[in-house]
């Protein structure tokens, strides 16, 4: 998959779970129920989940193949290790981060292919609500007894304040993509590529 077939595909994905999102919204302020709540926790990490996915995508489809990821990078944009079988031969399996740490990972790494520089901000409040919000999302997509889907308000505004903090972070980190493409797209059109490498050896040209 090439960088154009892999933005098409992270924009097709968003769209149909953004979609999601503001339908079970909709119904849910008109049935503010505790089966709206549940499918408002799934469909919004469907949206986090599938959005981080198609970002580690686009990411390996412009970087994959120059010297501006580690091979440990590939690895985990990838999501694959390799071990050998009874044979002695190399397979393939799938390997699955942590969901908060390949979080962050992800927003650096999509920085990254912009030449950007992004740190999330994980001292906020919004964060901690991120790290519960993500309990919550577990325990109704993977519940051990009835209570587990039984959700409170204090569990409901995590959810909302974790959203929020989403939002923001994915809006700050596009526009330090934004403000790093506007950089090298400059200095390209005066042909100041050779400077700029020399004067902010962190910024790359925008793939």
């Amino acid at each position: 998959m090439n960088r154009a077939e892999a933005v098409s595909e992270l924009k097709a994905v968003v769209a149909l779970l953004q979609d999601d999102v503001t339908k079970i919204v909709e119904y849910g302020k008109a049935n503010p129920t505790p089966y709206a709540h549940r499918m408002f926790i799934r469909a919004e990490f469907a949206l986090l989940e599938g959005l981080l996915y198609q970002m580690r995508q686009v990411t390996l489809a412009s970087l994959a193949e120059t010297d501006l990821l580690r091979p440990e990078e590939v690895a985990l944009l990838s999501e694959v290790r390799y071990s050998l079988d009874k044979k002695g031969q190399i397979t393939e399996k799938e390997q699955f981060e942590n969901f908060l740490p390949n979080m962050l990972f992800t927003l650096r790494m999509y920085a990254k292919n912009h030449g950007a520089e992004f740190e999330p901000n994980i001292s906020e409040a919004g964060w901690e609500a991120m790290q519960k919000a993500v309990r919550i999302r577990n325990s109704v997509t993977h519940p051990k007894s009835a209570a587990c889907l039984d959700l409170s308000e204090q569990d409901m505004e995590s959810v909302f304040l974790a959203s929020h903090w989403w939002e923001r972070t994915v809006l700050n980190l596009f526009e330090a993509c934004k403000e790093a493409d506007d950089f090298w797209r400059a200095r390209l059109e005066t042909g100041e590529e050779e400077l700029c490498v020399r004067e902010s050896p962190t910024h790359q040209p925008p793939a």
